[in-house]
């Protein structure tokens, strides 16, 4: 009985460890299912080029926002057109409402600017074995910014006259200038980007009658700002383009125009879109910047200077859909460290508040900070200590 029981026990004992493997098999093959399942669908990447496209919209975690205003499904990428590089799809919306991309973390792991390269997503399928081949004849491009620590609320708009049969085409011959080409005004809707480096980008347009207005821009990163200009013409208006594209009353058909930034910019002269805050703090401990009750960020996402520190704010002068403004009123500002924030004063001798001032644009302002927060000899104070114009010099073609 004895050896009996032994031999029982030890073939039970055998069965228990094979049905312990049996459970642990099957776990390893759910724990790999699932993380191939989520590893495939996070951010939207496509590596395999399977069609599988996330077109969710992101409300919270995601990289980039942008409008639709087109009639095509689109695919984003991020600077380049390769498997790798796709970011996630954008529904066509109605009325262009606001839509996320997903956020993937090796995809947007700095502070950097970068174009946001646009395929439909018919084009997309049709190439995906071959997605080289789409890398110079987009849907569009467009200027894009990501901030590492920033809100990232920039929204990017796709204008509605995108997609058709005509093609716009822009010479851009800068190695460092990137141009943006917007619809009706300098602040318009952007229909394409054509990025430094690439001397000849191509946008399909619809039928309909066109002014182009071409904008400069690029990320200054040692002021932590996006430099923003446009040319103007003598009259101080500025520089615009225009053409028709379809079938004109003579029957005659006008399918391609060509912008060439190098003969029509040349000898134009370049003015900003924007003014620049500089905060130089002289106290002892980190102060802010507030509209109202709000803080500004900086464009990385910072809202404090460091004792000893200059940093840069950019006001944008965009007043509307089409147009910057030359001057806007401000009387909210306040600047010092956190809950102690003091109105700006007329010199740093003179403690009178400004109360409304006007913002220029095309000119930079160093406000200094100084002083101790409750002290009654050496209070705290904000002035606007230098004014200064911003150089566009080198935005020049030539």
């Amino acid at each position: 009985m004895g050896v009996s029981s032994n031999i029982a026990c030890s073939l039970n004992n055998q069965k228990d460890v094979k049905n312990i493997y049996f459970l642990l098999s099957i776990i390893s093959v759910l724990v790999t299912a699932l993380f191939l399942l989520f590893s495939c669908g996070t951010g939207g990447n496509d590596p395999e080029g399977t069609g599988e496209i996330d077109f969710t919209n992101h409300n919270t975690n995601y990289s980039i926002l942008v409008r639709n205003y087109t009639g095509y499904n689109l695919v984003a990428f991020k600077g380049d057109v390769k498997a790798e590089k796709l970011i996630g799809g954008i529904p066509a919306i109605s009325a262009g409402s606001l839509h996320g991309l997903p956020y993937r973390s090796d995809l947007f792991d700095k502070t950097e600017e970068f174009p946001l390269i646009l395929l439909t997503e018919a084009q997309y399928n049709a190439n995906k074995g071959n997605l080289v081949s789409q890398k110079n004849i987009p849907f569009t491009r467009m200027f894009a910014f990501y901030s590492k620590n920033g809100s990232n609320s920039t929204v990017y708009e796709i204008a509605e006259k995108l997609g058709g049969n005509n093609s716009l085409r822009i010479i851009n011959p800068s190695q460092s200038l990137n141009v943006e080409i917007r619809l009706g005004g300098v602040a318009g809707q952007t229909i394409g980007y054509a990025p430094a480096g690439i001397r000849e980008t191509t946008i399909k347009m619809n039928d309909g009658n066109f002014s182009f207005f071409p904008v400069f821009k690029r990320y200054n990163q040692m002021m932590d700002v996006i430099e923003t200009v446009y040319p103007k013409r003598e009259d101080g208006e500025p520089y615009r383009a225009t053409t028709s594209f379809g079938i004109s009353g003579n029957g005659n058909t006008v399918r391609e125009y060509t912008m060439n930034l190098s003969d029509l910019l040349k000898n134009l002269p370049m003015t900003s879109g924007t003014a620049l805050v500089v905060i130089d703090n002289q106290t002892g401990e980190g102060v802010r910047f507030m509209e109202g009750v709000s803080p500004r960020k900086t464009l990385s996402g910072l809202d404090h200077v460091p004792s000893g520190y200059s940093l840069t704010w950019q006001i944008d002068m965009r007043v509307n859909d089409y147009n910057y403004v030359d001057s806007i009123a401000v009387s909210n500002w306040k600047f010092g460290p956190i809950g102690d924030e003091v109105p700006l004063q007329i010199s740093q001798t003179d403690g009178t508040l400004l109360g409304t001032i006007n913002i220029e644009r095309e000119k930079m302002y160093i406000i200094s900070v100084k002083g101790v927060v409750g002290s009654t000899t050496n209070p705290l104070k904000a002035w606007i200590s230098d004014t200064k114009e911003i150089n566009v010099d080198d935005f020049y073609i030539n």
